[in-house]
């Protein structure tokens, strides 16, 4: 038990990293609060003694000591609440910035391996319980320390009665212990059906659209109902070994009261000890039983917190497969991309073998394949989420791998076919990249977004609501282009983009591409026909390996694949389900 207590206490003393003189306090200002809280019964007693005895003036000075005791005792437990509170705050803010930074630094498995709803759970939930940890840890080492202090003030009184108190103890944590163990155990059975009920959640709010077009409520409350079934189930467990629990304790508590309360009258009428101790005793007998639930209770909560522990551990000890960034920052770069003889496999299957290709500037390249070809997975290698597995990607003649993180994310920008766009105004999202109104206009009418916009009650200061949900899949689209224009980007990356625009606004979509060339490499995946047609050249993708290269013309005569996609619409699947 020692042994388990000590890691669970180091692993969040490794997480947390706490300032030392919030712990140092909080130890001294426990230590001494829970020292008055001892003394209190001892001056209680004198109290009556000295009434028995019948004498006042010494009955007042133990009444006057005991009021300096209780206010020392108040006074330290407000010091003892403030620190608390500073070291909660410290923690939650340590937690979410290392949360943070590791989330804006994993690949793309991250969120198979790590819930959506384990994760904002983490976040909500865990890094709080983890602040919490400093003051339990606190209360569990002064509960050890009051039981000692109580146990040998009641041997100087009474060697059978230190017996007594010592094996009612034993009793009382042995059984404490055994079924907070278990309850501990259902504990994180429930977290984990939690886990699952927020993560599905956030995909029904990620496709609300789509479970209503496509009827899907009945299917998510099936899955809601196995859900909440094991919920229910682990929770009444749960709840279950809380009432035994509870209902042991207290017998044994009022079976070693009678015991107690045998003892005391014997030594009374033997004329071993006075009304004064007999007072004492059984004060004392009440304090072991706050203290053993309050040491009982913090080490639940610790084993608890360990719980939350290792759940953020398991985030900010994710392995990803980004590879560590260079040290290039130079931002002169004309904007020629590489692949030289490049491979990448990915849990032992080959998602891409043998590419060659090399990219001009100001030349628009499409990629183009089946589902499954590795368009996508090529942007993936350029953005750095993946290193190749073989060969190398050149930007300028350079190892892409070899440049510092700042200045790459300033060269190379992406356009997803799902952007992303904040609760705020449409100005404050463009602010993220250059705050200056003038260019924000610049890129949007760039865009073709910047006539919509003048249209809203308050233009550029519109606020969007959570993920731009107020505008059109295509509008937050063209927001999101004006976005990435705003960049210093040389090497523009198009994922799809016409993925969720209207026909009208996909009509746009080529004579932008055609004006963003002249200052920009563009590289884009795409399943639209018509998108195909602009691009200067055209990569066909088959099983991973490039099958042909060409113009709109070349390819239409001498490959079978271009000649199938050219030949359908190309809808497009929405997957609602990321993880069950």
């Amino acid at each position: 038990m020692v042994q388990e207590y000590y890691y669970f206490i180091k692993e969040y003393l490794l997480l947390a990293e706490l300032k030392m003189k919030y712990v140092i306090v909080n130890i001294l200002s426990a230590f001494f609060y829970k020292g008055c809280s001892i003394c209190l019964p001892l001056v209680g007693s004198l109290i009556i003694k000295y009434l028995t005895n019948l004498d006042a003036k010494m009955a007042y000075i133990s009444l006057g000591i005991f009021f300096i005791v209780y206010l020392l005792y108040e006074i330290i437990l407000y010091i003892n609440y403030l620190i608390y509170g500073f070291n909660m705050n410290y923690c939650y803010d340590k937690m979410t910035k290392k949360v943070l930074a590791k989330l804006v630094s994993v690949d793309s498995n991250f969120t198979r391996i790590v819930s959506k709803g384990r994760l904002m759970n983490s976040i909500n939930s865990d890094i709080l319980e983890i602040g919490d940890m400093c003051d339990q840890i606190s209360e569990f080492f002064m509960g050890i320390l009051q039981i000692i202090v109580v146990l040998v003030i009641v041997a100087t009184i009474n060697v059978y009665l230190a017996l007594v108190f010592v094996l009612f103890a034993l009793v009382y944590i042995m059984i404490r212990n055994r079924a907070d163990r278990k309850i501990n155990y259902y504990y994180n059975k429930v977290k984990v059906q939690e886990d699952k009920y927020t993560n599905l959640l956030t995909q029904i709010i990620s496709g609300l659209q789509e479970i209503k077009t496509f009827n899907m409520l009945s299917k998510l409350k099936s899955k809601f109902l196995i859900i909440q079934k094991n919920f229910t189930k682990f929770y009444m467990i749960k709840r279950r070994h809380c009432l035994t629990r509870d209902n042991d304790v207290k017998i044994v508590t009022y079976l070693f009261r009678f015991i107690l309360y045998l003892v005391l009258i014997y030594l009374v009428f033997v004329g071993k000890i006075d009304v004064s101790v007999l007072v004492l005793v059984i004060s004392y007998h009440e304090y072991l039983v706050v203290y053993i639930n309050d040491l009982i209770d913090s080490s639940s909560t610790i084993r608890e917190t360990n719980t939350a522990v290792n759940r953020v551990n398991d985030i900010l000890n994710y392995k990803s497969d980004i590879v560590e960034f260079g040290e290039v920052d130079t931002k002169d770069i004309y904007g020629i991309v590489e692949f030289k003889n490049v491979s990448l496999t990915i849990k032992k299957v080959e998602v891409l073998h043998n590419i060659n290709l090399k990219i001009d500037h100001n030349e628009v390249v499409a990629i183009v394949g089946e589902t499954g070809s590795g368009k996508t997975m090529m942007l993936n290698l350029i953005l750095r989420l993946y290193a190749p597995t073989k060969g190398v990607i050149k930007l300028d003649n350079t190892d892409i791998l070899k440049f510092n993180k700042k200045v790459y994310s300033d060269i190379v920008s992406v356009v997803n076919q799902k952007p992303f766009i904040f609760n705020m105004s449409i100005r404050k999202n463009l602010d993220f990249v250059d705050s200056d109104i003038t260019h924000q206009i610049e890129a949007c009418k760039r865009a073709g977004i910047h006539d919509f916009i003048e249209t809203l009650p308050n233009g550029y200061n519109t606020i969007l609501r959570e993920n731009g949900s107020n505008i059109s899949g295509g509008q937050k689209q063209m927001i999101s282009i004006a976005r990435t224009i705003l960049t210093d980007a040389e090497v523009l990356l198009l994922d799809d983009i016409t993925t969720s625009l209207d026909p009208d606004t996909a009509k746009l979509v080529p004579k932008l591409v055609d004006g963003l060339k002249k200052d920009h490499t563009i590289i884009m995946v795409t399943k639209k026909p018509d998108l195909m047609k602009v691009a200067d050249r055209i990569v066909v993708l088959d099983k991973g390996a490039i099958s042909a290269v060409g113009t709109h013309k070349e390819l239409l005569k001498k490959s079978e694949i271009y000649q199938t996609l050219q030949s359908r619409k190309s809808p497009s699947k929405i997957g609602v389900f990321d993880n069950d």
